[in-house]
């Protein structure tokens, strides 16, 4: 994937977002006969914040063209972008449903201005829940360590998930207030000895520069 710079803004008056958290992946997996239960891998992970001006930058990312040989099915690259009062900007390219590698390899949103809009106390589990869901992305089957390509992204949502386990019961619609919003990052601190079996680490260490 070749580098990449795009600039986020604020929908309502376009004023840039700055100190955005943004995670890019790229991901694919294992087809089988049935077409289910094939195993998956993360292809690539990197994680930046927007500057001052909106802007980011992610430096080219190399990933291994077969990791599952002649049997890789690849998914289209995704970016994320998380930014406490917003609502969670997704971005997906949208060429082909099941992308080829050269679609892999290139970014159809690359130089563009994005807008992210405002959050409510309505949106923040949803988008707690999918900036969870997109976290868990970095580690796959081959690589469960890949955590570590995206700290602040982890703590970012952990802050998040935090925060409105606080503030929910506080909240007037019984239907907002029922809605629990999980961090990506707790289950992985709590499974110390399983990641440092696997080479990892420990995960404690790791994230307490990121938790201070």
């Amino acid at each position: 994937m070749p580098a990449i710079q795009m600039k986020v803004v604020d929908s309502q008056d376009g004023s840039p977002v700055a100190g955005a958290n943004v995670l890019f992946l790229g991901t694919a997996h294992e087809g089988t006969w049935t077409g289910h239960g094939g195993r998956s891998t993360n292809l690539f992970a990197a994680e930046t914040t927007t500057d001052d001006a909106g802007e980011f930058h992610i430096p080219k990312q190399d990933f291994s063209a077969q990791p599952f040989f002649l049997n890789t099915i690849y998914d289209n690259p995704r970016l994320v972008v998380l930014k406490p009062g917003y609502v969670l900007l997704t971005l997906i390219n949208t060429l082909r449903i099941i992308p080829s590698l050269d679609e892999v390899t290139m970014w159809q949103y690359n130089d563009q201005t994005v807008k992210m809009t405002r959050a409510t106390d309505n949106n923040i589990p949803d988008t707690v829940y999918y900036a969870a869901l997109y976290a868990g992305q970095t580690m796959s089957h081959q690589n469960a360590c890949g955590w570590k390509k995206a700290p602040r992204f982890f703590v970012a949502v952990d802050r998040l998930a935090a925060e409105w386990t606080q503030k929910r019961m506080t909240v007037a619609d019984p239907a907002v207030r029922n809605k629990s919003a999980s961090s990506p990052l707790q289950p992985i601190l709590m499974n110390e000895q399983f990641f440092v079996d696997n080479g990892c680490g420990s995960p404690k260490a790791f994230f307490a520069p990121y938790l201070r």
